[in-house]
């Protein structure tokens, strides 16, 4: 089954208990509220569709197809009036949204932009305000010129608030605190989402992928297909440090036994590629602390250059731990260019997408890296089709790459659960 057969296998499935899907979604999501809003990268190989990574502080909202932005509005609106009900607050009025410091990047600026868009259009009062020793105010420029403002933040008693007096009722983070969370957010009484305990310099992906395979496997229940089409193996190993050689062999352990499990897997479902493995820093993003691996004596092998690459993650922060997970080739093109999909989710809701193009990098690497750009995927042109009735039509992004989106904002919301029992 490749290509478009399985996306229409799956499409199908989804289709045909389209109601039963519906509310088996809203059952887990009154039981698992979401963190907020998240991107899902996602992998088609033609063989399985699944998520390899899920960012809970997404920032690529310039990426997003116009026409799906026209929607997100409406969809940031309801999704927060309903998670002011669940979290017994007030519907917000006033924003403050503390971004990155990547005062440098006009594209994440760019970003910071059309997310201060969409949530005014969705009719509240936004500001952006900065965390730290720096007490100036910023006006900075977008890669497509337009300006924003940055204030410094400041706390007073109980409240944060902006230097030039802007005082808001919900504080949503677009910072991943990679390098640690500012603790002085710790007393404030306003709410804010997502959790800085999903922030990298605590969260792991190894923690998401063991429940996004749980919640899969359920909904492959549902839906009577195969959960290995929509699963993804994961393995975490930790105390971990290449740089010093240290568990090295623990990694080598793992990646050979996995590596023969894929292969047997294979091997059942006909598929003639041989098996490779993504090791990648169990708490980290923007591509860093990645490699690819074709068998385990790549890792007894590794020179210097790659081990140092394995140390440092973002910010420089150690690398203490890896995950060890199923590489899912992408048999997507983009301009004569290997690419896969971006999904985003506000709360429950699918926002759009955009595709992640990489000139310089083959099917099984990380795109995520130098030589990418980026391509407009629109979702609501299609989006009638699967309510029409028309199964000629599906339209196979939505229902395929939507669902895989929502399973992993699923599983953020279970990690979400989790860490607040804590």
């Amino acid at each position: 089954m490749r290509h478009s057969s399985l996306k229409n296998h799956v499409a199908s499935a989804v289709f045909a208990k389209r109601e039963i899907v519906s509310s088996w979604f809203q059952k887990k999501f009154e039981e698992y509220p979401s963190a907020f809003y998240c991107s899902i990268d996602i992998r088609d190989s033609g063989e399985k569709i699944a998520p390899v990574d899920c960012n809970l502080f997404p920032a690529g909202f310039n990426n997003i197809c116009e026409v799906d932005l026209e929607f997100a509005p409406s969809i940031f609106r309801s999704q927060i009036e309903k998670m002011a009900y669940r979290l017994g607050s007030a519907i917000p009025t006033k924003i403050l949204i503390i971004p990155e410091n990547h005062t440098e990047n006009k594209f994440y600026l760019e970003n910071l932009h059309h997310l201060k868009s969409i949530l005014e259009e969705a009719g509240f009062e936004i500001a952006l305000g900065r965390y730290g020793e720096d007490p100036n105010t910023y006006e900075l420029k977008t890669a497509s010129e337009k300006l924003i403002t940055e204030y410094p933040l400041q706390i007073e008693g109980k409240s944060a608030k902006l230097a030039h007096g802007f005082v808001p009722d919900w504080i949503l983070l677009n910072n991943d605190f990679s390098a640690g969370y500012p603790t002085l957010l710790d007393g404030i009484t306003q709410p804010v989402v997502p959790s800085h305990k999903l922030g990298w310099h605590s969260r792991k992906k190894s923690t998401h992928f063991h429940y996004y395979n749980q919640v899969a496997a359920e909904l492959a229940e549902v839906i009577q297909i195969d959960p290995w089409l929509i699963q993804i193996e994961s393995e975490a190993v930790d105390h971990v440090n290449f740089g010093e050689d240290q568990g090295i062999d623990r990694v080598i352990e793992v990646a050979d036994r996995m590596l023969k499990s894929i292969a047997s897997k294979y091997a059942h479902h006909g598929i003639q590629e041989k098996p490779a493995l993504f090791i990648k820093n169990d708490s980290g993003t923007y591509g860093i602390g990645i490699m690819v691996i074709h068998s385990a004596e790549e890792l007894r092998t590794m020179n210097r250059r790659t081990k140092n690459k394995m140390s440092m993650g973002k910010n420089k922060s150690q690398i203490s731990q890896v995950l060890v997970q199923e590489g899912v080739p992408t048999t997507l093109t983009t301009d004569g260019s290997t690419s896969e999909p971006v999904i985003y989710m506000m709360g429950e809701e699918l926002i759009g997408g955009f595709i992640r193009a990489n000139s310089e990098r083959d099917s099984m690497d990380n795109l995520n890296s130098q030589g990418m750009f980026f391509k407009k995927l629109c979702f609501k042109d299609l989006s009638d089709c699967l309510m029409n009735g028309n199964q000629e039509e599906l339209p196979l992004l939505e229902a395929v790459y939507g669902i895989i989106g929502k399973l992993s904002a699923l599983a953020a919301a279970m990690e979400l659960k989790e860490i607040q029992k804590s």
